[in-house]
């Protein structure tokens, strides 16, 4: 039975791993006129088994701290991420719905989470679910980039990274970087698949939603009841990574704290133009090796292959053949 809130609470909820397409999926949706999402685009509530106690220090100066204070508030300045973990806080996020037909919310850690699937059933029924998905082995690669860009990680290469994150302790979310596991999507999924109707459960893919935007995006509003005619703008890009110049420097200012703070009090033109002139190599376009993507692919196959089965849909085109297969 779903809890009781003095306020709206979600009829449908969009969960996707990191890089997977969630940020512009979270712009798309919010243009529609009969749809309402919370301000704080990741609450990351129902995942109950992440504890923010033992996020680093570079991964929590990047999150909402004071949610108290802003979910009391207009909450006119939407806000990346944060996570809640008070129920009243987390209603209060969407108190002023004002009739939506459909509320949402986006949170990456929900499909990683053992628990948030469990979480998200007993507090708010067999609400709809959007689940976003994206080739693992570019995900992981792109999510590696993120960390370079951002300055989550100084690793010169992405197999140095991969190979770092493995023995890192603890391997939690939230502080190492879970580049393999996070893109073990069968067990995931499948946890979904235990705790909602099919019918409730719509599948996309990244690849889709940058070659036909329009398409699955009026596709979803179809599915959580609302007007699909309405054309949204889906020209823009969003959460773009790039190298930057000093991955050190920008691996420190992260670190201290100096590199969230110049983004919270600098204004978005000031931003962009640091971004161009200081930090962005425009020289260095970014690309994973074969020896990379091998590895990657020998420890996806198998999962690939189930996840397949799972949802009826064959994705063996995401892992590179063998050598000696047709």
């Amino acid at each position: 039975m779903p809890a009781e809130s003095p306020y709206p609470l979600p009829t449908f909820i969009v969960v996707g791993a990191n890089k997977g397409g969630t940020t512009s999926l979270f712009h798309y949706l919010q243009q529609h006129p009969e749809v309402y999402l919370s301000p704080l685009k990741e609450p990351h509530y129902f995942s109950k088994d992440i504890d923010p106690e033992q996020f680093s220090k570079g991964f929590a100066h990047n999150k909402l701290r004071d949610i108290a204070a802003y979910v009391s508030g207009p909450m006119t300045d939407h806000k990346h991420a944060g996570f809640v973990r008070s129920w009243d806080h987390y209603c209060k996020l969407f108190k002023f719905a004002n009739g939506a037909k459909a509320i949402g919310e986006l949170s990456t850690s929900y499909l990683y989470s053992s628990a948030a699937a469990r979480e998200i059933r007993e507090a708010l029924g067999d609400i709809r679910i959007i689940i976003c998905l994206r080739n693992p082995i570019n995900r992981a690669y792109s999510h590696y980039r993120m960390n370079l860009w951002t300055g989550n990680s100084k690793a010169k290469t992405f197999m140095q990274a991969l190979r770092e994150d493995q023995t890192h302790e603890p391997k939690v979310w939230g502080n190492a970087h879970l580049y393999v596991e996070i893109g073990l999507y069968y067990e995931q999924v499948k946890r979904y698949y235990e705790q909602f109707s099919p019918d409730h459960i719509k599948i996309i893919f990244s690849q889709e939603l940058r070659k036909h935007p329009e398409k699955v995006v009026r596709d979803l509003y179809e599915f959580i009841g609302v007007n699909p005619d309405f054309q949204p703008d889906t020209t823009g890009r969003f959460n773009e990574v790039y190298t930057p110049k000093f991955k050190g420097l920008t691996w420190f200012l992260n670190k201290t704290g100096i590199r969230p703070m110049i983004k919270r009090l600098s204004g978005q033109r000031m931003k962009q133009a640091v971004v161009k002139t200081m930090f962005r190599n425009k020289e260095d376009k970014g690309s994973m090796t074969d020896e990379e993507r091998n590895y990657l692919a020998d420890i996806y196959r198998e999962d690939v292959d189930q996840l397949s089965k799972l949802i009826g849909c064959d994705l063996n085109h995401w892992i590179p053949k063998q050598e000696g297969t047709s």
